[in-house]
């Protein structure tokens, strides 16, 4: 894994952590059509982007694919495995941002030492930008319409070191499933954000307020003085038996180590 790569990965990871609504849910298939607008950060521009991504989630297991790439994570085993199904290949990280982004950089074969040195000093900073972190949702009672849906909008807002961030989104109770187990895997899974193990009470008590599934979401993050805006749209949903080894890497897939 190359060093930009590297940075892009901790980079996009916390932009879409900070940025988007829990959409955690239990045993269930999600679909989402998901849209970041173009902007530039450290001097680098990033065009506008669109996607569709699919979301499995079984207790203490989340896959999510999207395009060519399938991230997957084990919250009972504590590890996240990054697939390109293109390559037949996968990388294999600690379920911890920092971590995760160290062990990228020491494993890449292709960085000098000081680079090495610069990307780490970069990570850290970063780190530590992201951990003061805090979250807060207001409940409007505005309801409407979308897709067949009867939604109830929220505000939630995000805030850290590096910036805050504010979704405006729409949430239906007319898809039924284990809103106690949707809560706890949403908790689980931002343990992986520096500061949050400390503000897990917090946030799950926030994150209670929202009651059902995220239908609409717009969000606006800003870091590092940038803008960083994505829209969100569900588009299906159903409840769906994964085969066996759904949520593992194929026994055929080369693992990267560098």
């Amino acid at each position: 894994m190359k060093r930009k790569e590297i940075l892009r990965l901790v980079f996009l990871y916390g932009v879409c952590m900070l940025a988007l609504p829990g959409l955690i849910h239990a045993d269930i298939y999600l679909k989402y059509r998901q849209r970041t607008e173009a902007f530039e950060i450290m001097g680098q521009e990033q065009p506008a982007r669109e996607s569709m991504r699919e979301t499995w989630i079984a207790r203490d297991m989340i896959r999510t694919d999207e395009g060519p790439q399938t991230m997957i994570m084990r919250i009972d085993k504590q590890q996240v495995y990054l697939m390109d199904n293109q390559a037949r290949t996968y990388s294999e990280f600690p379920m911890d941002m920092e971590k995760m982004a160290e062990q990228a950089i020491e494993e890449d074969e292709q960085m000098t030492p000081e680079e090495k040195q610069e990307a780490k000093d970069f990570v850290q900073g970063m780190m530590d930008e992201m951990s003061e972190f805090s979250i807060a949702v207001e409940d409007t009672g505005e309801t409407k319409k979308i897709g067949g849906w009867n939604c109830r909008k929220y505000i939630q807002t995000t805030t850290t070191t590096m910036g805050p961030s504010e979704t405006e989104l729409w949430a239906t109770q007319d898809i039924k499933l284990d809103y106690d187990l949707l809560h706890r895997m949403a908790a689980a899974s931002m343990m992986m954000m520096p500061g949050m193990r400390e503000s897990k009470g917090a946030f799950t008590k926030e994150m209670k307020k929202i009651k059902g599934v995220t239908v609409y979401a717009v969000s606006t993050a800003n870091m590092m003085n940038t803008q960083i805006r994505t829209t969100q749209e569900l588009l299906d949903y159903s409840d769906k038996n994964a085969d066996e080894g759904f949520y593992t890497v194929p026994e055929d897939y080369t693992k990267e180590d560098g």
